[in-house]
């Protein structure tokens, strides 16, 4: 089985997983909310189902084929924080990713259905249009003509080669970077590639010298100003979903060098998707403005406003005075829409690819041990946490890997379900019975909803002290991502449907590996799965390595968040999806018109 094949058999794979998930989750919903939600298509009083789209759920039901757009054709939405970039290459966090991925366009996209698609090439390579070649070591693409830059320079397959040197570059800190070794001359296990997770394993910081090496060695070329071509150091079958996603976004090389670290920033920014920025007033307001030189069929959007809000019930108000034409609803928002009528009519509900989870620093003289974590894991009651703190808006997760995703387990991690006593008695072989542990939270209300709910369960269930060290947005992701604390929350949520997107995160030397989990035959079983085209075997592979992960507590799952939002009834062509980010409908804004609001 070549690469190609075994995308085809991921997509099967996955389109199976979903549907017992859609269901799943459906049930759920209507078992935990003891509520159907009312669509206003047609008086059908069925909860509203996870797989939904914009024309059968909530007020986009009200959408028809002859409604006529408003003049004024902006959206106006709502991001929970400040973005923290807006460059391609640097950007991984989901409020800076809503951005990125409405400012830039790439070589390929997942449409709404997860398939496979151009975006800015001519055609998707395979091995029978030559696109790849028949090793799987070389992939070629081709860029459509005509492609230009939002200030009508000529788009080169040039830029295409400067994002990838962007992406290894030295300080660049992006941990995404790590999916795309393979584009490397050596290798991931290569010298250049080994000396520099070395280096970074050993905190040295001289590494700049070595980062330097891997840049230089990257096998990626441009032939012409049409052709695009990335020659792998070993076969990759998901090297097509990464090319769907921003870390090779296109970028303006001359720009960069020009403008320094201003040019991301109003007036300077460049970019080549459906919007391009118009203004961004740092803490208050962002502004996107349509693209008209954008290669696709233009949105109809005019522009769309983005207010920074990271108050669940401060932005829940904005929608209902009508300032916010979409929202995402918390767990105490979701019980007020209960009871009100109309809200219930502008309900959209819909399954995540996401695990919400808790993360234990195994470089912690307590959780090193292995029995405190699998202790600390099992001292929970998920089931509890789904209904009375989500509210029913998610489902209690045991695997890290979720459902809907190829590589999910339905039955991974059960042995942490009713096992307090096990906990208990785990916790005191390990010498940890009245242990004292800080929990490391950002200052956002559902997430010190989770950590008060966490501090009760632990405390009562294992009798330990849980001290809450709630920070500002910003402290927070710099001291979760440097792995400063003992225990925090955190998650994933899908890039692409292929669980090589979700377990070599947690190899010992990974940048994205917080809570520093290591196990060389985990470290094994990624390296081989990597490698490995035929689809049935990776299966294997990856599950093995998950079954490691849970067992040995790597990461904590903790629930399958699922999705509920508010879409104002004037907002036509919404479309959710299991892979968005921070504002519901983010990954098709392009879609989107204004039709008949007050």
């Amino acid at each position: 089985m070549n690469g190609e094949e075994s995308w085809v058999a991921s997509r099967q794979h996955t389109r199976e997983l979903r549907a017992s998930i859609w269901s799943f989750s459906g049930f759920l919903i209507a078992g935990l909310m003891s509520l159907a939600l009312v669509a206003c298509s047609g008086g059908d009083d069925s909860t509203p189902t996870p797989t939904a789209t914009a024309e059968q759920t909530g007020a986009a039901a009200s959408s028809t084929a002859t409604s006529v757009p408003d003049a004024e054709q902006v959206l106006r939405a709502n991001l929970t924080s400040e973005p923290s970039t807006l460059d391609p290459q640097r950007a991984s966090d989901q409020v800076s990713l809503t951005m990125v991925r409405n400012l830039y366009s790439g070589l390929l996209r997942l449409d709404e259905d997860d398939n496979l698609v151009t975006d800015l090439v001519t055609e998707v390579p395979t091995v029978e249009n030559g696109g790849i070649s028949a090793d799987g070591l070389t992939y070629t693409f081709h860029l459509q003509d005509g492609l230009e830059w939002s200030d009508g320079e000529p788009l080169v397959a040039q830029a295409f080669i400067d994002a990838a040197r962007r992406l290894f570059q030295p300080g660049s800190d992006n941990p995404y970077v790590d999916f795309y070794r393979v584009i490397a001359a050596d290798g991931p296990d290569g010298d250049a590639n080994i000396a520099v997770q070395e280096a970074l394993q050993a905190d040295q910081s001289d590494i700049a010298s070595l980062e330097q090496a891997v840049v230089d060695g990257l096998r990626v070329e441009a032939p012409d100003d049409r052709t695009v071509v990335f020659h792998l150091n070993r076969p990759s079958p998901e090297f097509l979903l990464l090319a769907t996603l921003w870390p090779l976004y296109p970028v303006r090389q001359d720009l960069i060098d020009e403008h320094g670290d201003r040019w991301t920033e109003a007036g300077t920014l460049v970019t080549n998707g459906p919007f391009i920025l118009d203004a961004w007033e740092h803490g208050e307001h962002v502004r996107l403005a349509r693209n008209e030189r954008w290669h696709r069929d233009l949105p109809q959007l005019d522009a769309i406003d983005f207010d920074l809000i990271d108050d669940a019930n401060l932005a829940f108000l904005a929608y209902q005075k009508d300032e916010l034409d979409v929202v995402l609803l918390g767990p105490a928002e979701l019980v007020q829409v209960r009871g009100n009528a109309d809200l219930r009519d502008q309900f959209v509900g819909y399954a995540q690819l996401r695990t919400s989870a808790v993360y234990m620093n195994a470089d912690d003289p307590l959780f090193a041990d292995e029995r405190v974590r699998q202790a600390f894991a099992g001292g929970v009651d998920r089931l509890e946490y789904a209904s009375a703190v989500l509210e029913g808006n998610g489902l209690p997760a045991y695997s890290w890997i979720p459902p809907g995703m190829p590589g999910y387990e339905e039955g991974l991690g059960r042995q942490y379900e009713d096992a307090l006593d096990a906990s208990r008695q785990l916790l005191a072989d390990a010498g940890a019975e009245g242990a004292e542990v800080t929990l490391l939270l950002p200052e956002a209300s559902s997430a010190v909803l989770t950590g008060q709910w966490l501090q009760s369960q632990w405390q009562d269930n294992l009798g330990v002290t849980v001290k809450l060290d709630i920070r500002e947005t910003a402290s927070f992701v710099t001291a979760f991502t440097a792995g400063e604390f003992q225990v925090s929350i955190g998650g994933w949520a899908a890039d692409y449907p292929d669980p090589q997107n979700w377990l070599p995160i947690f190899t010992s030397t990974a940048p994205l590996n917080f809570g520093h989990y290591s196990n060389d035959q985990y470290d094994d079983l990624i390296a081989e799965a990597g490698a490995e085209v035929d689809f049935d075997r990776r299966l294997e592979l990856y599950g093995q390595a998950q079954q490691l992960l849970i067992d040995e507590v790597g990461v904590m799952p903790l629930s399958y968040p699922l999705r509920g939002a508010l879409v104002k009834p004037w907002v036509q062509g919404f479309v959710p999806s299991p892979r968005e980010g921070t504002v519901p409908g983010d990954l098709y804004f392009d879609q989107i018109s204004i039709s008949g609001r007050p």
